[in-house]
């Protein structure tokens, strides 16, 4: 009988915390789906989705008269491994501004931080105080040159990259591509660290849409559903806890 309520009570515990990591992980994913609503008007946001993994099944066996037989497996659980930014394309919004760009299709912005050279699908430029072009947060924009001076005069930037001044060209914007975007961390909204796993950015002949910026590619009716699922997803694991931790008290005053 003592034995019967150890494996009893042990396989009740093991179902409580499986339970318990299905909340944990629904929470995280609440957090990366709330992440994307809340950037839904971020230029070149790119949504990101929880990496979710099992952790590896218990076989489950019955023990009867020295005899075992295999009933089958109880998973452990589950856990997120980080969230991982889905690069496809935003829409895009025309706005007429000379010194807005947008990516058509791969490829991202090189801009200079304090802490490196930093990567974005954000083209919302502007000119600094002293003449060079930047980022909305005060980042230099990379040219193939270097930073890009334009001074005061009459800026133009072509589908090509190319940056013009009072119509004569001064440099090419630099945009780059590599070869593992997952090894992409990202740093805010839209800035993203290369790391060395990513392999060494290459130049890549982009299109440029001038006079566009490209809309965060967050689905807002998708992202809603999937917050409702999340939602529900939590709740029966919280049931499923509860049911667990009634029987285990039924165990308990039985025994």
């Amino acid at each position: 009988m003592a034995r019967e309520f150890y494996m009893g009570g042990d396989l009740i515990l093991r179902g409580i915390y499986t339970a318990a990591s299905g909340m944990l992980v629904e929470s995280l994913r609440m957090d990366v789906s709330s992440n994307n609503l809340a950037n839904v008007d971020t230029a070149g946001f790119q949504k990101q989705t929880a990496h979710i993994y099992s952790l590896p099944e218990t076989p489950v066996h019955r023990v009867h008269q020295k005899t075992s037989r295999l009933l089958g497996v109880l998973g452990t659980g589950a856990l997120v491994d980080g969230s991982r930014s889905s690069f496809s394309p935003g829409a895009l919004r025309t706005t007429e501004n000379p010194l807005d760009c947008a990516l058509i299709g791969h490829g991202f912005f090189a801009v200079s931080t304090p802490e490196g050279t930093r990567y974005t699908r954000d083209g919302r430029f502007t000119v600094s105080q002293s003449g060079l072009l930047t980022t909305l947060s005060g980042h230099l924009v990379r040219g193939e040159n270097g930073s890009i001076y334009v001074g005061e005069g009459s800026v133009r930037i072509n589908e090509a990259g190319e940056v013009f001044v009072d119509g004569e060209m001064v440099d090419k914007l630099l945009v780059v591509e590599f070869n593992e975007r997952d090894a992409l961390v990202r740093h805010g909204s839209n800035l993203y660290e290369a790391l060395p796993e990513a392999g060494t950015p290459f130049r890549y002949r982009a299109t440029i849409a001038p006079g566009t910026i490209e809309l965060a590619n967050v689905n807002v009716v998708s992202e809603m559903v999937n917050l409702i699922n999340i939602q529900r997803s939590y709740e029966a694991n919280q049931k499923v806890i509860q049911a667990f931790d009634e029987t285990l008290g039924k165990i308990i005053n039985e025994v």
